[in-house]
C-alpha cells in the first residue's frame, strides 16, 4: 500500500498489512523490546484513510511489557436510544473494551462484553452476521483461551463492518472503525501515562492520521453524526491534533499523553451516556 503524501514514518509502517493478527507470546511480554515494532500493523482503510483495528493496536501494547489492564476496564452498561450512528460508535468502543477486557483476563467483562455485542448487533439489524462470533466470545472466555477471544473480537468488528458496506450502510461502518480507533487509543493513552517512555509515546504520534479521520468525520452527510456526542467528536479530534505530534527528540511529550487520556476518555463517557 503506497502512504500518502506527507505521511508519518509510524503511519508509513501502519499501512502495511499484516496477514495474522497476532497473539504475543508469554516470552515476549516478559522480555518487551527496547523499542516497539510498528511494522506489521494491520488497518482499515476507511475513503482512503488508513485507521489502524483494535487487534493490532492492543498486540504492540503487549510489547510494553506487563500492564495494570483491569486498571482501564470501563465496565459500562451500553445504554441504547435509537440513534443508528451513536450504535454504530459504541459497537467500536465496546469491540476495543473487549481487548482490555481480555488482556485483564477478566472472565465476567468479557462474557458481558459478547452479550453487548449481541445488543448492539441487533439495533444495527446486523446480529444474524455476528451471533455465531459473539456466542464464541462468551465460551471463548469460559475456557479461558484468551487468544481465540481476541480473534473473534476481531472476527466480529471486521464481520458487521462488511455487512453494513453490503447493505450500503458505509456511514455507519465508518463510524464502527472510528470508535474502535478512539476506545483503543484511550487504552493507548492512559498505559502509556502509567509508565511513560519515549520509546512508548511514539505509539500516540499520530497528526497525519488525525487530519484524515477528521476530514473523513467531516464529510459524513449530516443524518449519520446527529446529537452532542458527534459535535464533541469533531472538537476532540481537532483538540488532538497538537498533542500528538512529537518534540525535537521524537517523543509525544508526557503532559500531552495524559491530555490525551483526558480528552479521549471524555468524549468515550459522552458517547456512553456518563
Amino acid at each position: 500500500m503506497t502512504p500518502h503524501p506527507g505521511q508519518s514514518p509510524i503511519l508509513t509502517c501502519l499501512s502495511a498489512l499484516a496477514l495474522l493478527g497476532a497473539a504475543i507470546s508469554p516470552a515476549t511480554a516478559q522480555n518487551p523490546p527496547a523499542t516497539i515494532d510498528l511494522k506489521s500493523i494491520k488497518v482499515d482503510v476507511v475513503d482512503d484513510v488508513i485507521i489502524p483495528i483494535p487487534q493490532e493496536i492492543f498486540a504492540s501494547l503487549d510489547k510494553l511489557g506487563d500492564q495494570n489492564w483491569a486498571k482501564h476496564l470501563e465496565k459500562r452498561n451500553v445504554k441504547l436510544d435509537g440513534n443508528r450512528s451513536r450504535t454504530a460508535f459504541l459497537f467500536g468502543l465496546v469491540i476495543s473494551e473487549g481487548f482490555i477486557a481480555v488482556q485483564a483476563q477478566n472472565t465476567d467483562e468479557v462474557k458481558r462484553i459478547g452479550r453487548e455485542v449481541l445488543t448492539l448487533s441487533g439495533a444495527l439489524a446486523v446480529k444474524g452476521a455476528v451471533e455465531g462470533h459473539a456466542l464464541a466470545i462468551i465460551e471463548g472466555a469460559d475456557r479461558s483461551e484468551w487468544a481465540s477471544v481476541r480473534r473473534e473480537l476481531d472476527k466480529t468488528r471486521q464481520t458487521v463492518i462488511n455487512t453494513m458496506k453490503e447493505l450500503s450502510d458505509d456511514d455507519l461502518a465508518d463510524l464502527v472503525s472510528i470508535g474502535g480507533w478512539l476506545g483503543g487509543t484511550r487504552a493507548l493513552a492512559a498505559l502509556v501515562a502509567d509508565n511513560y517512555s519515549a520509546d512508548a509515546s511514539e505509539l500516540l504520534h499520530q497528526p497525519d492520521l488525525l487530519d484524515q479521520i477528521a476530514n473523513r468525520f467531516a464529510g459524513l452527510p449530516t443524518k449519520s453524526k446527529q446529537g452532542a456526542s458527534f459535535t464533541k467528536v469533531g472538537e476532540t479530534l481537532e483538540s488532538l491534533k497538537p498533542l500528538m505530534r512529537v518534540n525535537g527528540d521524537g517523543a509525544v511529550l508526557q503532559d500531552a499523553v495524559i491530555e490525551i487520556q483526558k480528552l479521549s476518555t471524555d468524549l468515550t463517557s459522552s458517547f456512553y451516556g456518563n
